[in-house]
């Protein structure tokens, strides 16, 4: 099994990884863009059991701006400052490292890539990496309350985007905050099929499908 060791400016915090990456992404969100000092973050998740940790680190807590309020605990080098990884209180078998701290040209590449609406123009994606640029389209809409809207634009989107499982996901948020509760299962029922542990996985905890737990056909989806 291959080991790859990440480490912070100093080398004073450093980590032991074990295996490959279950995920590897980049996000142009404006929080990665502070907290890097660059246009974008680019982070690997592993399993909690794969990687050890060595040194000592300070935590900084962030609450996401998502819907789901969800909170990363960022994790950094007391002496240079530099954040090698982060942890999820409520995923805690999930260990994401910063793919810098590998110092690895050869690590391997993202797949995905979100927040598309806040990518910097200039950055240009592989054609083949998983994007939310139609998702994209939409979360001003659902930022603003405005369910119904993002919905209605949203079942456009899914239609000349069918094989996009993020954006059939969030669309059946929307419409399950709008009422329509026939329209999100099917579109749920659609996201599960292209990925069925991810998406019932999120589905279990996203708030924005509180509105359809009553619904005997969101229980068999789920599960």
């Amino acid at each position: 099994m291959d080991t790859r060791e990440a480490a912070c400016s100093c080398g004073q915090l450093r980590l032991e990884v074990r295996g490959e990456p279950s995920h590897v992404g980049i996000c142009h969100c404006l929080a990665c863009q502070r907290r890097t000092g660059s246009a974008f973050g680019m982070q690997a998740g592993f399993e909690a059991g794969q990687v050890t940790v060595a040194g000592r680190h300070h935590d900084y807590p962030r609450t996401s701006d998502e819907a789901d309020r969800k909170v990363h605990v960022f994790h950094f080098c007391p002496e240079c400052g530099s954040t090698v990884f982060y942890t999820e209180p409520d995923e805690p078998g999930l260990v994401v490292v910063m793919v810098g701290a590998f110092a690895d040209p050869s690590f391997p590449p993202p797949r995905e890539s979100g927040y598309g609406d806040r990518r910097h123009p200039w950055v240009v994606l592989p054609e083949d990496m998983v994007t939310d640029e139609a998702w994209a389209q939409l979360r001003g809409l659902y930022e603003a309350g405005r369910y119904d809207e993002a919905a209605r634009h949203g079942r456009e989107l899914v239609e000349t985007n069918p094989g996009d499982g993020r954006l059939l996901f969030n669309v059946a948020c929307c419409e399950s905050l709008a009422g329509r509760s026939g329209d999100a299962i099917e579109h749920l029922r659609r996201a599960i099929a292209l990925d069925p542990d991810g998406v019932r996985s999120l589905a279990r905890g996203d708030a924005d499908l509180d509105p359809l737990r009553g619904e005997p056909a969101f229980r068999d989806l789920i599960g």
